[in-house]
């Protein structure tokens, strides 16, 4: 298995069986979106499919718009983690709080 590993680690080849994507154009695919290097944060947004209740929520014409503002809110909040050290503690707490709110209000409009 390390031998496996090794060889498209080295190749710089992806095992179809663990997807991973690029979104930066640098040229280097991540497993996982990181903050500290912005690789992974592009498409760790994007919706592919839709599964169980959240399919269900989003053929409902009527929970449609809630769920893109959660969408449009969930990415607001990884943005101000993202600029978390550009920002004064007490403004980045204010805007977290207040997104995270707006969001449980969201979320319980759509568990409704």
């Amino acid at each position: 298995m390390n031998k496996t590993n090794d060889f498209y680690d080295s190749q710089k080849r992806l095992a179809t069986e663990h997807a991973v994507f690029e979104d930066t154009g640098k040229n280097e695919p991540v497993r996982a979106p990181a903050t500290e290097t912005g690789e992974g944060l592009l498409l760790s947004t994007f919706t592919l499919i839709r599964l169980g209740s959240g399919r269900a929520i989003a053929s409902d014409p009527a929970k449609r718009e809630l769920l893109g503002k959660k969408e449009d809110l969930e990415q607001k909040i990884d943005a101000l983690k993202y600029g978390k050290a550009a920002m004064s503690e007490e403004d980045y707490k204010q805007q977290l709080t207040q997104a995270l709110v707006e969001l449980a209000k969201v979320q319980q409009e759509l568990d409704k």
